[in-house]
């Protein structure tokens, strides 16, 4: 099977390096020269993790399936909605609080202009520093504050970041200035969200191109990371 794969991934002669393009693989002869960083790769294992990755598609397509027509119990559902497709991607994680915050309004209508006060849900993400508290919070935790309230249906998060007896609370609003976290969300980080997902689902279900990327040098890998959309994963 590993001749197999190894043919697969190098079989054919490779061409001239290009510059920039970095050097495929070479062939594989035996089950040990499948390896990377020095470790060995089991075969039988490699067989294991894609059948855990068809099971997990299995299990999103039944989802996508039972969120087809009929889907009543989703927000804006009915008999006549279209299926919706399998997800690429599910986030998961572990939040650390939400709280009903009390917030000052302006009324609409007739009362247009009059201030009053409404509840509104905010998540609450806890960050125990050891060095220095970061102001402003780093973008990437307070991505995950706005994922995280993304998936609650939050409008906002606080970013609670302590220090031994130090303690800084941020706010980090969805819909306001001056990062607009919920648009910058859905335009940047989602389509590389699901060009990595993606990338990842095709390299799993496809033995040569998983070898080939294994045992590739640093300028082959990304290339292919950027012949599959993933450029930006390229330092």
């Amino acid at each position: 099977e590993a001749r197999k794969a190894g043919g697969r991934g190098g079989g054919a002669p490779a061409a001239p390096e290009a510059a920039g393009e970095g050097r495929p693989p070479a062939r594989l002869s035996r089950a040990a020269d499948y390896c990377h960083g020095g470790a060995a790769w089991d075969i039988s294992a490699l067989r294991a993790d894609l059948a855990i990755t068809r099971r997990r598609l299995r299990i999103a397509a039944a989802e996508g399936r039972r969120c087809g027509p009929g889907r009543g119990g989703l927000e804006g559902g009915d008999s006549a909605s279209p299926p919706l497709p399998p997800p690429l991607v599910r986030l998961v994680g572990a939040v650390d609080g939400v709280a009903d915050e009390v917030v000052l309004t302006r009324g609409e209508g007739e009362g247009e202009g009059e201030e009053s006060w409404a509840l509104r849900t905010v998540v609450v993400e806890v960050k125990s520093r050891v060095r220095r508290i970061a102001r402003p919070p780093a973008l990437h935790d307070q991505l995950q504050a706005v994922a995280y309230s993304l998936m609650l249906r939050a409008e906002a998060a606080h970013l609670v970041q302590t220090l031994g007896e130090e303690m800084d609370v941020s706010p980090v609003e969805l819909h306001g200035p001056p990062m607009w976290h919920a648009a910058n969300f859905e335009a940047h980080v989602l389509p590389r969200l699901r060009a990595f997902a993606a990338a990842v689902q095709a390299m799993r279900a496809d033995v040569a191109a998983r070898v080939s990327y294994l045992c590739g040098d640093d300028r082959w890998r990304d290339r292919l990371l950027r012949e599959r959309g993933c450029g930006f994963l390229v330092k």
